[in-house]
């Protein structure tokens, strides 16, 4: 079965994870993420920006509380992007178990984990992750650098029982998805459905696969979103995704019912929405990440401005 996500479909999908808020709504209703993201190294170089750009997309896509696990270096300046965030901080100098302690704390406090974002493949980096695959009990979604050390070590998967891997999602582009899987991009590219969907199945995950049209599967239901433009292809866009969706899925925690597939794929759907909008101010040529997050409210509020007038 293939459903394909275009403005008309999105937006009856998009009333079941953006219903109207009751009068007496609190930030803990609206759901808690965890962002385990960014990275510092002694050398100086650092991702603190993969970390903003998730944190303040899961706060633009209604995430009531939202929690960032970062290297201490990164503190200052995400804390001057991104106020709102609570900041949980490490050192690369720290003993791993505290480390890993103070993350499962983390964990066990959230709704929801995004992990990845600018993470690295350090050794700091696999003890996160691994700490994350070994404690979480709620829904889980793998980016970037996270997906990175999982192709380096399948054994990874392990540490996730099937109902766990039922509510995670990774969100891998072409080339993080040829790491995985072990077939060449150009292969992916023949026929990304397929790839995405042989793969989901095989894990027992949501799988996102990244392309021009980009694909959304459990391994069953395959969805296809056509929003977007060739202007994303710029860096922290997938940063973007990962808060978007990360939000959404705070916002289920850990409802067993819900269709992650089906949520992961309006994620993907306001996100290219919301470069679209961008697109058309500045052009595809100008676009940036930055420029994308100043819209997500915007889409949001006439999507869903619309939908209550019908």
């Amino acid at each position: 079965m293939t459903t394909s996500l275009n403005l008309s479909v999105g937006e009856k999908e998009l009333s079941v994870y953006f219903p109207k808020l009751p009068l007496r709504t609190n930030k803990g209703m609206m759901g808690r993420l965890l962002v385990v993201c960014g990275s510092y190294c002694a050398d100086g170089a650092a991702m603190s920006g993969a970390a903003y750009f998730a944190a303040a997309a899961a706060y633009r896509t209604g995430a009531g509380i939202v929690e960032v696990f970062t290297p201490k270096e990164n503190y200052s300046v995400l804390a001057s992007l991104v106020p709102e965030a609570v900041f949980s901080l490490y050192s690369v100098h720290e003993n791993e178990e505290q480390i890993a302690s103070r993350l499962k704390m983390a964990i066990e406090r959230s709704d929801a984990v995004v992990v990845g974002c600018g993470l690295g493949k350090s050794e700091t980096a696999k003890l996160l992750l691994k700490s994350i695959l070994t404690n979480v009990g709620c829904p889980l979604l793998i980016d970037a650098d996270g997906l990175n050390l999982i192709a380096e070590d399948a054994a990874l998967w392990d540490l996730l029982d099937s109902e766990q891997r039922k509510r995670t999602v990774i969100t891998p582009h072409p080339g993080e998805m040829s790491r995985l899987c072990g077939k060449t991009v150009s292969d992916i590219l023949a026929d990304p459905s397929a790839v995405a969907c042989g793969y989901a199945k095989e894990k027992g995950i949501v799988c996102l696969l990244k392309d021009h049209e980009t694909v959304i599967t459990d391994g069953s239901t395959v969805y296809v979103n056509h929003s977007g433009n060739p202007g994303m292809a710029t860096a922290g866009m997938g940063d973007l995704l990962a808060g978007m969706i990360g939000s959404m899925l705070a916002r289920i925690g850990r409802d067993e019912e819900a269709n992650v597939a089906e949520l992961a794929a309006v994620g993907a759907y306001l996100h290219g929405m919301a470069g679209d909008m961008a697109s058309l101010e500045i052009g595809e040529y100008s676009l940036m990440a930055s420029d994308l997050l100043s819209k997500i409210s915007a889409v949001l509020h006439s999507l869903l401005g619309k939908i209550d007038k019908l």
